[in-house]
């Protein structure tokens, strides 16, 4: 059921927008004000999941409502011929604005709207419980020289709004390094946004970032907030961003420079208070001129920070283990020194991200007490290959199954829903597994 605030002086319009809801049988519990005063009177007193408000009103007009910081989004109706209101009460924070015609037909679109509106919040709340739980986990581990060069970035980053470059081998923890520099910076409190330049379809890339207006493209039925508008107030993290197309490489700089963005087909221009990070695993420099604006990388590489790849930090791989065993176990395990030695004479090509793998490939496979990675490796280094030493080292994958079923239950405490939603399983199929695999 949504709850709905209905704005509106005009009894013709009331009666439309009761009608409106008994004819579609919409799922909506509303109330109705006729006055500014009536509005915040509701607004003080209930929550509400959405307002609709016409824009003049007897006691004032829709800026007196928007002036109140409500944490809901507002549908702004005014009439034909007021199109710059409408713009304006955007510019003020409005969610999105219909033309009220003679007719009554702005009704009809109503519902459509009403719900984009509502589907935008829940996404935005979603990201900012996500930045919540992430902020927690922000972690960087590491006190190697390259390690320590990398942080005094880091936290230089975070004392400043200006944007910053991450550069580094795939799996060095650019990711993390963003994420770091977010949450130790001013902008903490606001959402932390990230997409991958290089995972979205070149047509999909400029409508997820900008947004769209209402017949900005055949199937844009509805306005579209983009990214760049969700992450206002916090950082907006572009990983592979020298895979972004040429033509939005000129629309980034743009919204960097003025620090607004407009929408696809739209004609305002919104200021926005967004950090932005970028990141990338190539040399951006060898493709300035070709693939990559030079001034755009200028304008991105205010702050440069580089990511040093495992093999150069080779030391900070024992504290590394505890930490990733410590996450992956709820406890604390400690590899033997031989066991550390292998994983320091190994190259690392995959980087943290492989060693964080191969560990929790061991603990999947664990037989005994001891944990032992390096029988996951080539000790020599010289290839990232599986090392299977001897025929006692090969498992059944039912009996691997069963032992990741076996982890994954004790990391949730017994809890076969959470267990089911972690292994991303139904609950049916796990119980059947464990009756077939008998005691855990």
């Amino acid at each position: 059921m949504i709850r709905c605030l209905f704005v509106e002086d005009d009894y013709v319009d009331q009666l439309a927008f009761k009608r409106l809801v008994l004819a579609e049988r919409l799922p909506w519990a509303y109330e109705m004000a006729d006055t500014i005063y009536g509005a915040k009177a509701f607004l003080k007193k209930e929550s509400f999941d959405v307002v609709v408000t016409d824009f003049h009103l007897p006691d004032g007009n829709a800026f007196d409502i928007l002036e109140m910081g409500l944490d809901v989004p507002i549908i702004i109706v005014t009439g034909a011929g007021s199109e710059q209101v409408a713009v304006d009460a955007m510019k003020a924070g409005a969610n999105d604005y219909l033309i009220k015609d003679s007719d009554r037909n702005y009704l009809k679109i109503l519902p459509l709207t009403l719900n984009k509106a509502i589907k935008g919040r829940i996404i935005e709340d979603r990201i900012k419980a996500q930045s919540a739980r992430d902020s927690a986990r922000v972690v960087i581990i590491g006190d190697s020289a390259a390690m320590q060069d990398a942080n005094k970035l880091i936290n230089l980053a975070a004392a400043s709004d200006a944007p910053v470059l991450i550069t580094g081998e795939t799996g060095t923890g650019k990711n993390l390094a963003a994420k770091a520099i977010h949450y130790k910076g001013a902008l903490r409190r606001g959402p932390f946004i990230a997409i991958n330049c290089a995972a979205l379809p070149e047509n999909m890339i400029e409508a997820e970032l900008f947004g769209y207006e209402r017949g900005a493209f055949t199937s844009a039925v509805a306005t579209k907030r983009g990214l760049f508008e969700m992450a206002e107030g916090g950082t907006i993290y572009l990983d592979e961003i020298g895979e972004m197309p040429l033509h939005l490489q000129a629309k980034l700089l743009s919204v960097i420079e003025d620090k607004s963005l407009r929408r696809l087909g739209g004609v305002i221009s919104r200021d926005l208070e967004t950090r932005i990070v970028a990141s990338t695993n190539i040399d951006l420099e060898k493709a300035l001129g070709s693939s990559f604006r030079k001034d755009l990388y200028y304008r991105l590489s205010v702050i440069r920070i580089h990511m040093p790849p495992l093999k150069e930090r080779l030391g900070d791989i024992p504290e590394l283990c505890r930490f990733f065993l410590n996450g992956l176990t709820g406890h604390n395990i400690t590899l033997s020194e031989s066991e550390l030695t292998r994983l320091m004479d190994y190259q690392w090509p995959g980087n943290v991200r492989e060693l964080r793998n191969i560990l929790e490939r061991a603990v999947m496979l664990q037989d005994g007490s001891e944990v032992r990675p390096s029988e996951l490796i080539n000790g020599s280094g010289s290839h990232n290959t599986v090392n299977v030493p001897h025929e006692e080292s090969i498992v059944t994958l039912e009996e691997m199954e069963k032992r990741h079923i076996k982890m994954a239950l004790k990391r949730c405490s017994g809890n076969v829903t959470r267990t089911a939603a972690a292994l991303g399983m139904s609950l049916a199929t796990l119980k059947r597994r464990i009756k077939e695999y008998g005691s855990f």
